[in-house]
Formats: structure tokens, sequence, C-alpha cells
């Protein structure tokens, strides 16, 4: 007859923690959605999904050696959605990335021009301007001016509009980097266990040792987070929702690797579960206050611009609040 002591450690902690892992996995499923409507990733940091894509492959790999269904379904799920991830990440860094260099592009366009352009001001540019695309805003504008002078001023600005939208730019590719330095990791530790005639034994401590380094990554970052905490006197930055998934994850997990005597789990699960219950003394004792951060040297240029184009108020009001990605289809 199983023990009541089995039961919970190697069936109902496993069970609660593969509904934890797979909370956990979702926690940035809305940010990512809301941050994918406005098409710019914000202060949403895509590291750890790479980690994430690693680590949940590891953790697939690894059930497949012990046969173990629910470190399965408690993994499979977040590589699936760790892929939308990355890719949502990778977009959003572009569109940020354009959109930066599209504002700074017009910013150097009105400042070398402003002498030679003649913008009538309309209460009706101001407000449209964000609704509509480059193209519209072009034709709005251009059903304002009268005369050939201001026709042939809108017509020669229109041109080097033009040339700053097809310009070639760089688009670097960061987050892409990391995403396949990750997945090429695990591509050599699969195929070197199912080519390199290793015992199954040896196959469970590869594939263990690796998923626990990739592991550190997780836990990399609620380390940084305590100590920036520490530092600030300022809890915000810890995110109260994710914190819980995670600590309760690692909690069931610890438990599990205790039940089944599984030094692989129970160790960063471990892990986690201590520096889990580190952020929530520090959500406790360390109060939390709305950081303001400081204007940026490119926020103090667009305001000295704007104050030099005060005669273009309404177009360039337009073009200073204008996210040049956000009518892009992610």
């Amino acid at each position: 007859m199983i023990s009541a002591q089995k039961i919970i450690l190697q069936y109902v902690c496993p069970s609660f923690g593969m509904i934890a892992a797979n909370v956990m996995f979702a926690a940035p499923f809305k940010d990512v959605c809301r941050a994918v409507s406005c098409g710019t990733l914000g202060s949403l940091n895509p590291t750890p999904w790479a980690a994430m894509t690693g680590n949940c492959c590891g953790w697939v790999a690894y059930s497949y050696l012990i046969q173990n269904w629910f470190v399965f379904w408690a993994n499979a799920p977040g590589f699936i959605l760790s892929i939308w991830l990355n890719l949502a990440a990778a977009k959003l860094q572009y569109c940020d990335r354009m959109s930066k260099e599209m504002r700074s592009s017009f910013v150097r366009l009105l400042e070398s021009n402003r002498k030679s352009f003649v913008i009538r001001e309309s209460n009706g540019v101001s407000s449209e301007l964000a609704d509509k695309g480059i193209q519209e805003i072009h034709s709005d504008i251009n059903n304002q001016v009268n005369g050939d002078g201001d026709l042939a001023s809108f017509e020669n600005m229109r041109k080097m509009a033009l040339e700053i939208a097809i310009g070639k730019t760089e688009a670097p590719a960061s987050h892409e980097k990391v995403v396949v330095a990750v997945i090429t990791i695990w591509l050599v530790v699969i195929t070197c266990i199912c080519f390199l005639g290793v015992t199954k034994r040896q196959q469970e401590l590869i594939v263990g040792v690796t998923v626990n380094i990739n592991l550190l990554f997780f836990y990399g970052a609620p380390l940084s987070t305590i100590f920036t905490v520490l530092k600030t006197r300022d809890s915000s930055t810890i995110h109260r929702w994710t914190m819980l998934m995670n600590t309760a994850n690692a909690s069931f997990w610890t438990a599990f690797g205790i039940g089944t005597k599984d030094y692989f789990i129970f160790v960063p699960n471990g892990i986690g579960t201590v520096l889990g219950g580190i952020q929530m003394i520090l959500c406790v004792i360390v109060p939390s206050r709305t950081v303001t951060s400081s204007s940026t040297s490119e926020s103090a240029s667009v305001e000295k611009v704007h104050s030099e184009l005060s005669s273009n108020a309404a177009l360039w009001t337009g073009l200073k609040d204008t996210n040049f990605c956000s009518h892009v289809a992610i």
C-alpha cells in the first residue's frame, strides 16, 4: 500500500507544481500582448524568455530520460509559449529601433530645414497624426497648403522624408543572438547524448547538469532584483504575481525532488524557493514607491528643437508624439 507521504510528495506536489509552472510561464503573456498592440517593447526584459526556451527544452529532454509525465507537462507548454515570446520580442525590438531612428531622423530633418518649411497650423492636424499612417498624414497636410511656394516646400520635405523612411538602417540582433546561442547549446547536448553511445545514467547526468546551469539565468534575475531593492530601498521592481508563482513552483518541485531523491530537481528548486522567500520578505519590509526616470539626452534635444520650431507647432507635435511602428502589424 502506498503511504500518504509518498502520495503527497510524488503525486500531489508535482501536480500542483505542474499547474504553477504553466501559470508562471504564462505570466508575461498579457504584458507582451499589450506591448504588441502598442508596437513597442517598453520596459519588458526579453532575456529571461531566451533562458525559458533552454530551460523548458532541457526539462522536456530530461522527462524523456526519466519517463516522468509531470516533468514533461510542466515544461512542454512553456517551451511552445517561449518561442512565441521570443518571436514577439525580436519584432518589438526592431519596431523600437525603427521608431527611434525615424523620430531622430525627422528631428534632424526639421531642424536642418526649419527655415524653408512654412506649415500653416491647423487644429485638426495634431489630433489625427497619431492615428493615421504616414501616407495619410502627407495627404492631410498637402490639402492644407495653398500657393506654389508652400507646395514646393512640402514636395521637398516629402522627398527627404521618403529617403529617411526607405534608407538602410542597422537592425541589431541582440535578442536573436541569445536565443540562437541557447538553442545551439541544447542541440549540441542532445546530439552528444544520442550519438556518442553514453549510458542512460550518463545521459541523465549530462542533461541534468546542463539544465541546472540554464536555471542559473532564471535565478540570476531574482538575485539581481534583490540587490536592486536593497540598494534603492524600493521594492517596486519586484513583480508580485511572478514572484508568487516562481516561489510556489519551486516549492512544489523541491518537495517532489525530495520524494523521488532526484537532486537535479531538488537542489535548483530549493535555491529558487529560498530566493523567492527572500523577495517576499523584502516586499513586506521595504516599501514600494513610484520611480520617476529623469529626462534623457534625446528628450532634451527633442524639446530644444520643439521650441525652435514653434511656427510649425501642428506638424511638429504630431511627429514628436508618433510611434512610427505603431501602425505595423505584429
